[in-house]
C-alpha cells in the first residue's frame, strides 16, 4: 500500500512538472498554430520565458511554486497557514523563477503584509492554482479539509474568485489520491467542494465534454464559447483575444478547461497531459494541472518514461537550489509527501483518542 500511495504522490508531482514543461514552448499559442506547426505536440522543446530556464524538459514557475509549497509542507510535518508558506517563500524564493505577480507578493511579505491578506488586488494568474497539489495530498480522503487548506493558503497569492479555483484542485487531488477514486469521482468531488462561478464554469466545460465526439471538436467549442475574457488588457481587441495575441491566464478559464481534457480523455494521464498541452492559450498551466490530476489518479508508473527522465534530469539544479541537496528531486519529493501523510494519520489518531476519552468522561 505504501508503494501505491508513493507512485500516486509522485504521479501527482511529476505530472504536473511534465506537462508544465510540455506546454512551456507554445504558452499563449492557439490550438490551430500548435497543429500548424507541430501537428500534434508531444516532445520537449526549447523555449523562451524571461523567468525560467528555457532548455527542453525545464520547468516553468507554475511547478517552481509548487515545490516551495512541498517544501512548506514537509518543513512543518503536515498541514500549513499562509503563515508558514510566507515563511519558505521568504527564506527560499528566487525572484529570476517566477512571474510578476509572485515577485510582488514577496515584496508585500518582505515589507510585512500579513500572508494572510497579501493577495488582495493581485494578477488573476494560475501560479497559485497550478502550485496548490500538494495541499490535496496532505488532505488525502478528505477533500473538505484540502478546499479549506487551499483557500487560505491561495490568500498569499490570490484574490476573489481565482482563490475557490484554486482550492476545487486541490479538493480534486485529495480524492484522486485515494484507492477507489475514478475520474468521474474526482470531478463529482471538484463540483461539490466549489462554489459560485467556479462551480458553474466548471459544469457548463464538462457538459461540453460529455457532447463533444472528439478532444478537437471539445476544444473546437470551448474556443468559441468558454476564452475568458476578464483577463486585464489595456486596450481591448477581440480579433487579438481569437488570435491568441492576447491570452488568458485566469484560472476562471483553466480550472474549467483541465477539467474538461481529463473527462474526454477518460483520465488517461499521457493522453491528458498532451492534450491540454495542445490546447493552447495558457498550455502550461492547463497542462500542468490535468498532468496533475490525472498523475494522482493513475500513478507515476502509467507516465512515459522518457517524460519522466527527461523532466527530472533538466530540473535537478532547481532542487540543488531550493534544498542545497544533490539527491533531491520530484521523487524525492513524493516520498517526504508520504511521510506527512502519515504524520497526519497520527494526529487524527491521538485526536480520536482524546474525544474518546472526553466522551467517555
Amino acid at each position: 500500500m505504501t508503494t501505491k500511495i508513493t507512485d500516486n504522490v509522485y504521479g501527482c508531482l511529476i505530472g504536473g512538472a511534465i506537462g508544465d514543461a510540455l506546454g512551456a514552448p507554445v504558452e499563449g499559442w492557439t490550438h490551430e498554430r500548435i497543429q500548424e506547426e507541430y501537428g500534434t505536440l508531444e516532445e520537449f522543446k526549447q523555449y523562451y520565458m524571461p523567468y525560467s530556464k528555457t532548455e527542453p524538459g525545464t520547468i516553468t514557475s507554475d511547478t517552481a511554486l509548487r515545490q516551495y509549497l512541498c517544501l512548506a509542507i514537509v518543513e512543518n510535518s503536515g498541514r500549513v497557514t499562509p503563515v508558514e508558506f510566507a515563511d519558505v517563500l521568504q527564506k527560499h524564493l528566487n525572484p529570476d523563477r517566477v512571474w510578476i505577480n509572485e515577485e510582488i507578493a514577496l515584496k508585500k511579505l518582505i515589507g510585512g503584509i500579513d500572508p494572510w491578506k497579501a493577495g488582495r488586488g493581485s494578477v488573476p494568474d494560475n501560479k497559485m492554482t497550478s502550485a496548490i497539489t500538494p495541499v490535496g495530498i496532505v488532505n488525502a480522503g478528505d477533500p473538505v479539509q484540502a478546499y479549506q487548506d487551499g483557500y487560505n493558503l491561495a490568500s498569499v497569492l490570490q484574490d476573489g474568485h481565482y482563490r475557490h479555483a484554486t482550492a476545487t484542485i486541490a479538493a480534486g487531488i485529495a480524492e484522486a489520491i485515494t484507492p477507489e477514486a475514478t475520474t468521474e469521482t474526482v470531478i463529482t468531488t471538484m463540483m461539490e467542494q466549489s462554489t459560485g462561478i467556479i462551480t458553474r464554469g466548471i459544469d457548463i466545460a464538462v457538459g461540453y465534454a460529455e457532447v463533444a465526439d472528439t478532444v478537437g471538436e471539445l476544444i473546437d467549442i470551448l474556443y468559441d464559447t468558454f476564452l475568458d475574457w476578464r483577463w486585464p488588457a489595456v486596450q481591448w481587441d477581440r480579433q487579438k483575444y481569437k488570435r491568441g495575441e492576447v491570452f488568458s491566464a485566469s484560472t476562471l478559464e483553466t480550472v474549467p478547461v483541465a477539467i474538461a481534457i481529463l473527462l474526454i480523455c477518460g483520465g488517461e494521464i499521457n493522453r491528458s497531459i498532451i492534450e491540454g498541452v495542445n490546447y493552447g492559450r495558457d498550455s502550461d498551466a492547463v497542462a500542468t494541472v490535468v498532468g496533475s490530476l490525472a498523475g494522482a489518479l493513475h500513478g507515476a508508473d502509467e507516465i512515459r518514461s522518457d517524460w519522466k527522465s527527461t523532466c527530472e534530469e533538466m530540473n535537478r539544479d532547481f532542487f540543488v537550489e531550493l534544498e542545497d541537496d544533490q539527491d533531491a528531486d520530484f521523487q524525492f519529493m513524493a516520498e517526504r509527501l508520504v511521510n506527512v501523510i502519515r504524520a497526519e494519520r497520527d494526529k487524527h489518531t491521538d485526536r480520536a483518542e482524546q474525544l474518546s476519552q472526553l466522551l467517555e468522561g
